[in-house]
């Protein structure tokens, strides 16, 4: 499940049919950082947006998920207005924001450096030493997306933010990735700390479950690697993998140089991702028709 409240995520919709694939473990997957260089993040959202028009191809053409193999939310999300499968981010947003400290992975420097900013702090309930920030206005840059999964098993915690906070009067929160939760969001939330929020800014993450797991710390080393020095995720361990891809990447960028390595390292993170699309594609249907006989 994704992260409670108190580590910077609002609670997760939860599946209400105990069918097989629901029962299987999964993961929440976490990342952080923060790019100050608005030059680099276009170059990285220039490529993320290829694997969201990806995604979205996906979820296109397969439509509707077979009976029995889609989970509901059971919370209460119905209520809520469907997002679309890409949102190209670009708004100055006003009113009551709160942010989570957890958008740093040493959130006593990020409160201590609030503090000294003179900025309001809310206390949190469910963990003492994190209260969340209040800003009254901050811009938002960036990219979130619907991550295709042919089970549909975790609506609303199924999608990946490349969001960039931009507030340079605090820069100890510019240029941080986040994720955005709406006011009605909060609201459906139940959270106490959130009444009356008219958005909520936390650590981005995504729900998985034996599927692309592995993948997200390929896409992840490669945004490390070739972005964002002080990326930071966490899915069985933190930064899984990265060291060897680290060599796989500095390897490839003697051989071809920064400009080419960076656009090959991503062309084959975007095929990886599309054969295990069109592997789990087959997989369920595989199920569906198996259930139908």
């Amino acid at each position: 499940m994704r992260p409670r409240l108190g580590a910077g995520n609002l609670p997760p919709p939860g599946p209400s049919r105990r069918c097989s694939i629901c029962l299987m473990s999964s993961v929440s997957i976490v990342w952080k950082g923060r790019c100050h260089d608005p030059r680099t993040r276009y170059r990285l959202l220039g490529h993320l947006h290829r694997l969201a028009a990806r995604s979205d191809e996906f979820l296109l053409l397969n439509g509707p998920r077979p009976p029995g193999l889609n989970s509901t939310n059971g919370q209460g999300s119905e209520a809520l207005r469907p997002r679309p499968n890409i949102e190209t981010i670009d708004e100055h947003v006003t009113g009551r924001i709160i942010v989570s400290s957890f958008v740093a992975r040493d959130l006593e420097a990020l409160v201590a450096c609030a503090r000294d900013a003179d900025v309001t702090l809310i206390e949190n309930l469910e963990a003492e030493n994190a209260p969340f920030i209040a800003l009254k206005e901050a811009r938002l840059r960036g990219l979130d997306f619907k991550l295709f999964d042919p089970r549909d098993l975790y609506p609303g915690a199924d999608r990946m933010s490349f969001v960039f906070l931009e507030c340079p009067e605090y820069p100890f929160l510019d240029g941080r990735l986040v994720e955005r939760a709406s006011r009605e969001e909060c609201a459906a939330s139940g959270a106490q700390a959130l009444r009356g929020a008219d958005l909520y800014l936390c650590a981005p993450s995504v729900r998985l479950c034996r599927y692309l797991e592995d993948w997200t710390d390929c896409l992840f080393s490669w945004i490390k690697f070739f972005f964002i020095e002080d990326f930071w995720w966490h899915r069985q361990e933190p930064m899984q993998g990265f060291a060897d891809y680290q060599h796989v990447f500095e390897d490839l960028q003697t051989e071809r140089g920064a400009e080419e390595a960076e656009e090959a390292a991503f062309d084959a993170v975007l095929a990886t991702f599309v054969q295990h699309a069109e592997h789990w594609t087959s997989e369920v249907e595989g199920w569906a028709t198996a259930e139908q006989g």
